[in-house]
């Protein structure tokens, strides 16, 4: 009889270190200073098992208070303490064997053998496979995993499940939900992995002995969905049987992964390792834990209205995170209905500032990972990772002004884009102009955004450390008209040549740059809406400077 593989002893984490590339380390080497950060080889996978340390972190080393976090940031714990810390807990981390399995169902499911590569998200799904139409992800690239990967794959599924036919749940947000976490890097030398996980711990998730099932699912029989179950939909008020700590542990899917011996020391598809044994299928049923209204620390929310009281997880549009979705992403908006990561609110209020972490402060920079899969229609698209920027005053009140002001810029920024592709079509389409299925204008757009982003960040950031108060913000939204002004008329005069061989008939390049040029000095329309929305004058017409005269 082999041994049963636990997650608490084994090398299983793949790591990034400073000088050795990747190594493979335990649960009890996290805090090793020379460690960068998860090192599966895929996105999706390196952000689940993040998550997943700093859940572990949140039960078993979680602080009492602020100052208790900030010690142990700069006081590393030892491998032992680790330990120590994760004993309690060594039981739920038993990948096989004849217990709870983690992340598994509680009883040994029956039923058709899956293939095991059917745990990542973008594997092409059963219909697709039957209909011959994976095009683009083909079938057969992953035939095993050895148990690390397992333990990987199967993690990453149970975090980011999207919805897999009747009665597979999605996962505790959605499929391909939104991670944001903070990234902090204090002077010249790149965050550990440590930093990381630790700057993204939430205090209040300590566990008690009795309530450890309670947060880890797979230690007890599964809260089934089934219509007319007891548990159809669980919810944190749902006391009884969940813990909010289960936010990190959620498991939407029932899975029972089959392992076997690897006689003929075959690698792993994922890992490229050789391991003793592998697992090539799995067994699944449906009706597992049917999550609504849970708040994951690491997520941004929404509200769908003013109306509402739900607040629904954020999730990723496209392939690309720019500064128009920065503002849900990093600060409360005015209206209250986009709330950053609770872990994001406190490290901004809070956290920053028992680290000495000054707004403007130029040798400490705070960064925001955004990440999450695009989805359509429940079939992952893209795996998308953004740095973003974390600004902040270091006040609440200030916040509130600076998130109004960012609000007001991406506003202006979204009714330039709009007159820019206006004139561009009227320059370009006037005698044949695109019907709505084609896009020529995508590159465009994507190029106003791209060009004007660091004079965003940068206006905020010079407003955000000024002592000015009210009157910095202002500046700043009379500093963004020129920013974008300059942006667009750089893209329309380079789409748009006058003296282009393609486009004999210049008037209407001519025409489209006049108009552009009035939106901008105010004017029409699109130009009143441009300044009210900065909160600037509107130049009067020249037909009321007329009827005054």
């Amino acid at each position: 009889m082999r041994e049963a593989y636990s997650l608490a002893e084994r090398a299983w984490l793949p790591v990034l270190t400073e000088k050795n590339g990747r190594e493979f380390i335990a649960i009890r080497d996290i805090a090793r200073e020379d460690i960068l950060r998860i090192d599966t080889g895929r996105a999706d996978c390196d952000i689940s098992v993040t998550e997943f340390l700093i859940g572990l972190l949140a039960i078993s080393l979680t602080p009492e208070e602020e100052r208790d976090w900030t010690r142990r940031f700069h006081n590393l714990p030892s491998a032992g303490e680790i330990d120590e810390a994760v004993a309690p807990f060594a039981h739920a981390l038993m990948l096989d064997g004849p217990g709870p399995r983690f992340l598994q169902d509680f009883e040994a499911l029956q039923g058709e053998e899956v293939p095991v590569s059917s745990l990542l998200m973008d594997a092409p799904g059963a219909n697709t496979l039957k209909e011959n139409a994976d095009h683009f992800v083909k079938r057969g690239q992953i035939n095993r995993l050895s148990r690390p990967a397992a333990a990987i794959a199967l993690l990453t599924l149970q975090t980011s499940a999207p919805g897999g036919g009747a009665g597979h749940r999605t996962s505790m947000r959605g499929g391909g939900p939104v991670t944001t976490l903070i990234v902090p890097r204090l002077g010249e030398k790149p965050p550990s992995l440590w930093q990381i996980l630790w700057a993204n711990t939430p205090l209040g998730f300590g566990l008690h002995p009795v309530d450890i099932a309670k947060a880890m699912p797979w230690l007890a029989p599964t809260r089934t969905s089934n219509k007319g179950d007891p548990g159809e939909i669980t919810t944190p008020e749902h006391r009884d049987a969940v813990h909010p700590a289960q936010a990190f542990f959620g498991m939407p899917r029932r899975i029972r992964l089959n392992f076997r011996e690897n006689t003929r020391g075959e690698p792993c598809g994922l890992l490229g390792l050789v391991d003793e044994f592998v697992v090539e299928t799995y067994v699944t049923r449906p009706y597992g834990v049917n999550y609504t209204n849970w708040r994951h620390p690491l997520s941004p929310y929404y509200k769908p209205n003013e109306k509402s009281n739900e607040y629904l997880p954020l999730h990723i549009k496209s392939s690309t995170v720019n500064y128009k979705q920065w503002i849900g992403l990093s600060l409360k908006e005015a209206d209250g209905l986009r709330t950053p990561a609770n872990t994001v609110s406190v490290f901004m209020t809070d956290r920053a500032a028992n680290l000495r972490i000054k707004p403007g402060d130029k040798r400490h920079r705070i960064g925001l990972l955004a990440c999450g899969y695009a989805m359509d229609n429940m079939k992952p698209l893209d795996f998308t990772e953004a740095m973003l920027p974390l600004i902040s005053t270091g006040d609440k009140v200030r916040d509130g002004e600076l998130a109004s002001c960012a609000a007001a810029m991406v506003e202006a920024a979204e009714l330039a884009a709009s007159q820019l592709l206006s004139a561009l079509k009227l320059a370009l389409f006037k005698k044949n102009p695109p019907d709505n299925s084609k896009t020529p204008l995508d590159a465009p757009r994507a190029r106003f955004w791209a060009e004007t982003e660091a004079g965003f960040y940068d206006r905020l950031r010079e407003a955000a450390a000024s002592d000015a108060s009210g009157a910095a913000f202002d500046q700043a939204r009379e500093d963004w008209l020129p920013i974008i002004r300059k942006a667009a008329f750089l893209i329309f005069d380079e789409t748009a040549p006058v003296d282009s061989p393609e486009d004999p008939d210049v008037k209407y390049i001519v025409e489209a740059r006049r108009f552009l040029n009035m939106a901008f000095g105010g004017y029409g329309p699109a130009g009143k809406k441009i300044f009210e929305a900065l909160g600037l004058k509107v130049p009067e017409s020249k037909k009321a400077k007329g009827k005054a005269a």
